[in-house]
C-alpha cells in the first residue's frame, strides 16, 4: 500500500485545523468516543478544530505552534498529514515539516486577498520542489459559493507563483466547515466539476522510476564485513558496477530489507558484502555513473537558531549520513525564520549528482558544534567543481 506524506498549511484563521478535522471525520478515521467528546465540546456539533489543535498552548493563543502528525487510511493509500504552523513567526517549523512531503495542501480564505504568510507558504513549496500543490479556497459558503470569488483568489496566487517544470497545481473550492469538496463532491457549486481534496490526493500518481535516472545508494554504516545503506534514487542492482570518484565497487552478495535479493528501489534498505580492503565510508554516495565531489557551494537556508550578526560562521553540515565542518559567509544579519541564499565551504569533499542539485533534492541541515542544536535547514543550490 502506498504511503503519502501531505504537507498542510494555511494562514492564521483560514480554517486549516477545521479542514484536517473534516478530512479525518468524513473518511471515518475518528473513533466513536473521540467523536462524542468533540460533539460535546462543540455544543452538539463536532468541533473539528480541536481534533488537530492538540496543544493547550495553541488553543489559548489561537494559533498552531508546532508540527503535528495525523494519520488515516483509504483502500489504496496510507496518509500522513503533516500539520504545520500558519503564523509567520513559525516559518522554520513549516519548512521542517514540508521538507519530506510529496504533496502540499495550501488553504486560502475566500473572504480576503492572499496575505504575506501565504506568499511564504508558496515560496517554501517552490524552494522544496513539492511536485503537487493543492490550492484549496476555503469558506466558499461565506461568499455564497460565487465562482467570481474563487477566480479572484486563483488569479492572486498565480501572480506570485513561478512554478518549476515538474510542479502541478490543483485548484479546489471548498467549505471545510460544511464538508463541501473535502472528502466528497457536493452540488452547491455546479460551476465546479473537478475532484474533492481526497479524490485529488487519491489520483496523484506515484513517481515512476525513470530507467535513465542515475542509480544512487548512500552508505549508512559498516559492520562485520558488510556495508549497509539506502537506495536514494533509481534501481539498485547487485550486478551494477558502482562508482565513487576514482573507485569502483563490485557487489556479489546483497540483501534488501533484510532478505537476500539482487534488486531494490528508492527508500529500500540494502546490505552487501564489502571487499577485504574497503574503500567505503559512512556518508559516501555511490552511483552507476560516478558522482561529482565539491567543497564550495551556495545554499538556501531557513534559519532556525538564534539571530546571527554578519561574519564567518562555522557549523557541522549533515547531508543524509555525511557530515562535514562547514563555514558560511554571512553578509547581513540573519534572524529566526529568515530564508537566505549563502556561500558555504566544506572541510572535505562531499558526493553529489548534478541532476539532484538541479532538481533541488539535496537537502541539508546545519548543527551547532557545541550544543548539537539544529541551526538551519536548507537546500544545496549550486556547486563549484
Amino acid at each position: 500500500m502506498r504511503i503519502l506524506k501531505v504537507f498542510t498549511c494555511g494562514n492564521v484563521d483560514d480554517g486549516k485545523s477545521t479542514l484536517l478535522g473534516r478530512l479525518l471525520l468524513d473518511s471515518d478515521s475518528i473513533s466513536v468516543d473521540i467523536l462524542h467528546q468533540l460533539t460535546e465540546q462543540g455544543g452538539g456539533v463536532p468541533n473539528l478544530a480541536l481534533l488537530t489543535d492538540g496543544l493547550r498552548a495553541e488553543r489559548s493563543m489561537g494559533i498552531t505552534i508546532d508540527v503535528a502528525y495525523k494519520f488515516f487510511t483509504t483502500k489504496q493509500t496510507k496518509y500522513i498529514l503533516v500539520d504545520t504552523p500558519g503564523h509567520q513567526e513559525y516559518t522554520r517549523n513549516m519548512y521542517a515539516g514540508a521538507s519530506e512531503c510529496e504533496v502540499a495542501v495550501v488553504l486560502i480564505d475566500a473572504l480576503k486577498p492572499i496575505e504575506a504568510q501565504t506568499r511564504k507558504h508558496l515560496e517554501i513549496m517552490q524552494a522544496l520542489s513539492i511536485n503537487h500543490v493543492i490550492v484549496a479556497v476555503n469558506k466558499m459558503d461565506a461568499v455564497g459559493f460565487e465562482q467570481a470569488v474563487f477566480l479572484e483568489r486563483q488569479s492572486e496566487v498565480k501572480a506570485v507563483l513561478n512554478l518549476l517544470e515538474n510542479q502541478r497545481l490543483h485548484w479546489i473550492p471548498i467549505s471545510a466547515l460544511a464538508g463541501d469538496h473535502v472528502v466528497k463532491r457536493t452540488q452547491v457549486m455546479p460551476w465546479y466539476t473537478g475532484p474533492s481534496i481526497l479524490e485529488c490526493l487519491e489520483s496523484i500518481p506515484q513517481d515512476p522510476v525513470d530507467p535513465s535516472t542515475n542509480s544512487l545508494i548512500e552508505i549508512q554504516g559498516l559492520v562485520k564485513g558488510y556495508a549497509y545503506g539506502k537506495v536514494v534514487q533509481g534501481t539498485f542492482s547487485a550486478s551494477t558496477t558502482w562508482k565513487n570518484s576514482i573507485h569502483t565497487l563490485e557487489i556479489k552478495e546483497s540483501y534488501v530489507n533484510g532478505v537476500p535479493c539482487e534488486n531494490a528501489h528508492p527508500g529500500d534498505q540494502i546490505a552487501f558484502q564489502i571487499p577485504e580492503e574497503p574503500t567505503l565510508k559512512r556518508g559516501q554516495q555511490w552511483a552507476a555513473e560516478a558522482p561529482l565531489q565539491f567543497t564550495e557551494c551556495t545554499v538556501e537556508l531557513c534559519w532556525m537558531g538564534e539571530a546571527m550578526e554578519p561574519g564567518t560562521l562555522e557549523f557541522i553540515l549533515r547531508r543524509g549520513t555525511a557530515e562535514r565542518r562547514a563555514r558560511i559567509a554571512l553578509p547581513k544579519r540573519i534572524n529566526p525564520n529568515d530564508i537566505q541564499h549563502l556561500d558555504m565551504s566544506l572541510s572535505a569533499p562531499i558526493d553529489v549528482l548534478m541532476e539532484r542539485i538541479q532538481a533541488n533534492q539535496e537537502r541539508i541541515i546545519l548543527i551547532d558544534k557545541t550544543t548539537n542544536a539544529t541551526i538551519a535547514a536548507g537546500i544545496i543550490k549550486t556547486i563549484v567543481i
